[in-house]
């Protein structure tokens, strides 16, 4: 019997866009670059890579035939210890997005009832909350941003007013691709709703005012972290949760038994044990983005916008987002581009190393008049 498989596929997931971004081979071999050549700030990563100990820890790591520990206990202990919680509300994870697929997995609807059947976005945002909540069957309510980025926070209030049911809420703060804060306001706001709120910390080294340690306090706050920003480890996908009790058991239950591999284990922890160096590098990344946010706002066709996060978005103003990628490309620069429902254009610019930033600045430059 021949069957057609890709019918069988379920419906949603037939319709899910491919996250697919090009390989940095092929983009110099479209460019007609050497790798070497090129200067990537398209994707917030940091420059200046993993700390003395992670390299040297990763790199005599003897344990590659054996498992690792399911339940990343010396990470955990150490992470604990790092944003002042205990170790028994943390959740180690294959980066971020395997928390947020998770979380939705463990709230998902039921054949039998229960469950949690929406989820609230805010977009302009990260991109992956709707793609796993649509892969997880839930609707995707979406309550856009503001033109300033901030959250309408009275739009949500209004929705759970005419429908209490209980939802999902995915808030990045700061928000990529914006780089701001959510205000305390706007927070409490949100949980005084019908909601579990999900927080997004994963720039928040490069900020101030985590809310990680009021989890244990709240019943229906949950923050995401992770180590790819500000400790450099985004190819080893390290990321951690911080959950209420309640929600931190049904998690335990359903999570892979090997989901964070052993390299990745030992170079989160040899961060740990490293952090003046990586506070070195965060405040390093934190004044460069300070320099550049002031050298873009000397081009009159940039509106440039205060970020907390290793990045500055910029809305273009009489010129077009191919015009820039065109002469940014053509000088190796990789940057990142948004378009909005209205035609709006952004670019997104992730903060690099001094020369970097002359780089872009430079390039900009030439397109001036």
């Amino acid at each position: 019997m021949r069957w057609n498989l890709a019918a069988l596929v379920g419906e949603r997931i037939q319709g899910l866009q491919e996250y697919a971004p090009e390989p940095l081979p092929e983009v110099a071999r479209r460019l007609g670059l050497s790798e070497d050549r090129l200067i990537k700030l398209d994707a917030n990563e940091n420059p200046y890579g993993p700390t003395p100990r992670a390299i040297e820890r990763v790199r005599a790591f003897p344990y590659l035939h054996r498992y690792p520990d399911p339940l990343s206990r010396r990470l955990r202990e150490a992470i604990g210890a790092y944003i002042g919680v205990d170790p028994a509300h943390i959740l180690v994870g294959n980066g971020s997005d395997e928390l947020i697929d998770l979380i939705l997995r463990a709230f998902r609807p039921g054949p039998k009832g229960g469950g949690i059947a929406q989820v609230v976005d805010f977009p302009p945002t990260f991109g992956m909350y709707a793609f796993y909540a649509t892969a997880n069957d839930m609707a995707v309510v979406r309550i856009p941003r503001r033109a300033d980025f901030s959250l309408d926070v009275a739009a949500v209030e209004e929705m759970c007013r005419r429908d209490p049911q209980p939802r999902l809420a995915f808030v990045a703060s700061p928000n990529n691709p914006d780089g701001g804060l959510l205000p305390d306001e706007a927070l409490e706001r949100l949980l005084a709703l019908p909601l579990i709120v999900v927080l997004d910390e994963a720039y928040i080294e490069f900020a101030s005012g985590s809310r990680a340690a009021q989890v244990p306090q709240r019943g229906n706050l949950i923050v995401l972290r992770t180590f790819s920003k500000w400790a450099g480890l985004a190819g080893l996908r390290v990321g951690y949760g911080i959950f209420p009790a309640d929600v931190i058991k049904a998690l335990w239950r359903l999570k892979s038994p090997y989901n964070v591999n052993g390299l990745a284990q030992e170079a989160a922890l040899a961060t740990l044990e490293d952090l003046d160096i990586a506070r070195e590098r965060i405040a390093r990344l934190v004044a460069e983005r300070a320099r550049l946010m002031e050298g873009l706002r000397r081009f009159p066709f940039l509106a440039v916008y205060e970020s907390q996060a290793n990045f500055v978005l910029c809305g273009l103003r009489g010129i077009r987002g191919a015009k820039v990628r065109q002469a940014m490309e053509g000088r190796g620069i990789l940057l990142r581009y948004f378009e909005g429902p209205n035609g709006e254009e952004w670019v997104r610019i992730s903060v690099g190393t001094p020369a970097q930033t002359e780089a872009v600045l430079e390039a900009f430059a030439s397109l001036q008049g």
